[in-house]
């Protein structure tokens, strides 16, 4: 019986506690994206998935953190509400899809396809300078959309049994993290507040034992500063249905230049 059989029944449907508890497979019934673990060890030097995560001290008496599992195991197999959803719809309502898919290889890996399923159903411009240079400009600037993509893994609320949501529409891009802020930042300062509250802190310790964060609390000033560089109007923040948005329009410069078709 394979993995994905002996946990159909949903026993890790919530991620209850994702900071500190450990899975109750053992590492060698895991299936690894040995590729994702070989980019970030040192020097390319791989010498096998336990030594990679004794490093990270996320493997203790044989059992493997949550968090690692879902860092580096190839597929998600067990936490149905760790997948992330993604859609492009018809318009700026949420009545017609165009496309839509679930992501339930690694957070690591999710990061680069939500952004590789984005940037298939944007566009993109060549703005024509009077030097004879051309530069090419995209709806959203997709550093801005990676740091709201990782800030929406790491900080979500994972005993809430929702997903995160991407929402492609004609005029704007929405990204639903489940989970509201905490108590300690408040949504009308959250550009000036430089401060990281950790709701996953083992997780966000992959992230950035990895390169891929910071964790200084300066996310929002660099998506704020990419959009406006990018011609977009800064990124809204609110809190809905229990969840965070971030929602950023398209860039007005791209809505005027000539426009690149799709590869």
């Amino acid at each position: 019986m394979n993995e994905t059989e002996k946990y159909a029944k949903g026993v890790f449907n919530a991620l209850t506690d994702l900071s500190a508890s450990f899975i109750d497979i053992p590492p060698e019934e895991i299936e690894f994206d040995e590729n994702v673990i070989t980019k970030y060890t040192a020097k390319g030097d791989f010498k096998g998935v336990g030594d990679f995560l004794q490093q990270l001290r996320q493997i203790r008496d044989g059992k493997i953190t949550k968090a690692a599992y879902l860092c580096f195991a190839k597929k998600n197999h067990l936490f149905s509400n760790a997948v992330i959803k993604i859609a492009r719809f018809e318009g700026n309502t949420v009545t017609n899809f165009i496309s839509k898919k679930n992501i339930d290889s690694n957070l690591i890996s999710a990061v680069d396809e939500v952004l590789e399923f984005i940037q298939k159903h944007v566009s993109k411009g060549v703005i024509h300078h009077r030097s004879g240079k051309k530069e090419e400009k995209w709806d959203y600037p997709f550093d801005a959309l990676r740091e709201a993509v990782i800030n929406a893994i790491l900080h979500r609320d994972y005993t809430d049994t929702g997903n995160i949501q991407i929402r492609i529409f004609e005029d704007w891009l929405e990204i639903w993290s489940p989970g509201s802020l905490p108590d300690e930042l408040d949504l009308k300062r959250i550009l000036y507040e430089d401060r990281t509250i950790l709701r996953n802190s083992n997780l966000a310790m992959i992230f950035q034992s990895l390169g891929l964060v910071d964790n200084w609390g300066t996310g929002f000033k660099r998506m704020n500063d990419a959009c406006i560089d990018n011609g977009n109007p800064e990124p809204l923040y609110s809190q809905k249905a229990g969840a965070f948005v971030v929602t950023i329009h398209k860039s007005i410069i791209t809505a005027s230049i000539d426009k690149v078709p799709h590869e």
